[in-house]
């Protein structure tokens, strides 16, 4: 069905509060970080309508799916029927502290609430000359998702940052190489492939060319094409993890015994961080249910692990800090600060342990090719007191949640 847009007025953009119409027209914003989403929204809304979305910078601004009306254009079907216009932003894929299963869980819960999308705007950097491993990966998401090719554009980006002649030349070969090679399947069935200069008049240019729109299902679902690629990237998000956290942890270690205050404060942030994410990531393997056919992938024993190495690295940890003050004691009466200090950093280390041996045994019985964990870090009466206290609120949560 062939559709046209239609301007009636100044356009400018609404943040979205209320419900939106079922019958609505509504794009769907993907790309990368910093591809561009946001700032064509910008655009859209107009140099007086700032709506402070939009970071200009390769670390994502949104971090959940958000939806904007755009004032004075609708949709005409026919003479009689029109539909208002909504532009659907999304977190950008690739994002360090969002994994791309996160965000497609996202799209999928707003898409349950609001209904189907109309149409798909793919946002890529011309100035990437270059396609890393995240870059292709994210190309076969996008093209794995349920979207018929005439029901999507291509918009490429970072066109008004281009000075140099020789710059502009290099992209106007990338998108030949965009349109000839990368893209050209999909464009002989009906993706389109557009410039967006990121002004106002460039991004109405973009919607005019929408000629069709259809209703595109995003829904994941484990025998999907899309499923086996983000949770593969997921698996690959905790292994990366844990390599940072390990890392990080020898790092703390040799500062035991060369002490950096400075350094050990970035160390202590960095480490928090990647624990988030690690917890974050977990949750996800957890509640993703059975995994694909076409992966083969024990996720029990996979999660165990992730679980056990934190665990184990909780406890090196703490008998490094248990080492040092040994040794402060036994070589010098006069570093009393520094040993209240290492012996105030060892009490942290054994709290984080005992977090750590929380969530493992909240897991339940190990999976057949794991043997049980045995603690071996000796814990005073009080911390034993705290270990079982905490494990006991877990697991009455979970058994609450679980109802």
């Amino acid at each position: 069905m062939s559709v046209e847009f239609k301007q009636t007025g100044d356009i400018s953009i609404q943040r979205c509060r209320d419900e939106i119409p079922s019958e609505s027209v509504k794009i769907l914003l993907l790309g990368a970080i910093g591809s561009g989403k946001s700032s064509f929204i910008e655009a859209l809304a107009g140099k007086g309508h700032q709506l402070g979305i939009s970071g200009g910078t390769l670390e994502s601004v949104t971090q959940n799916v958000e939806a904007f009306k755009v004032v004075n254009m609708h949709v005409e079907w026919d003479a009689t029927i029109q539909s208002s216009l909504y532009i659907v932003d999304t977190p950008g894929f690739s994002d360090t502290k969002i994994s791309e299963l996160e965000i497609v869980n996202k799209l999928e819960e707003w898409r349950k609430q609001n209904g189907y999308i109309s149409y798909v705007f793919y946002f890529c950097r011309i100035t990437d000359t270059r396609l890393p491993g995240s870059g292709r990966r994210l190309m076969k998401i996008i093209r794995s998702l349920d979207v018929l090719p005439r029901c999507m554009t291509v918009v490429t980006t970072m066109w008004d940052t281009i000075c140099r002649e020789e710059a502009l030349k290099r992209a106007e070969t990338r998108f030949g190489y965009l349109q000839d090679a990368i893209w050209k399947d999909r464009i002989d069935l009906g993706t389109g492939i557009v410039k967006f200069n990121n002004t106002q008049s460039s991004a109405v240019e973009v919607l005019m060319g929408v000629s069709y729109s259809w209703l595109v299902a995003l829904s994941l679902h484990n025998d999907s094409p899309l499923a086996p690629l983000i949770l593969a990237e997921l698996l690959e998000r905790i292994q990366n993890a844990q390599r940072e956290r390990e890392a990080m942890i020898d790092d703390r270690i040799r500062l035991l015994n060369s002490p950096d205050h400075d350094l050990d404060c970035i160390l202590i942030a960095s480490l928090r961080d990647v624990h988030e994410r690690l917890d974050n990531y977990i949750q996800q393997l957890v509640v993703f249910g059975p995994l694909p056919s076409t992966l083969d992938v024990d996720l029990p024993s996979v999660i165990y692990q992730a679980l056990l190495d934190i665990t184990l690295g909780a406890r090196k940890f703490v008998r490094a800090t248990e080492c040092a003050v040994y040794y402060l004691r036994s070589v010098s009466s006069r570093q009393a600060s520094r040993r209240d200090e290492l012996e105030e950093t060892q009490k942290i280390a054994v709290e984080d342990y005992i977090h750590a041996c929380v969530k493992l045994r909240l897991f339940g019985t190990p999976p057949p090719n794991f043997s049980p964990f045995v603690p071996t870090v000796k814990l005073n009466a009080m911390d034993k007191i705290k270990l079982e206290a905490l494990f006991n609120a877990k697991r009455l949560q979970l058994r609450l949640k679980r109802r």
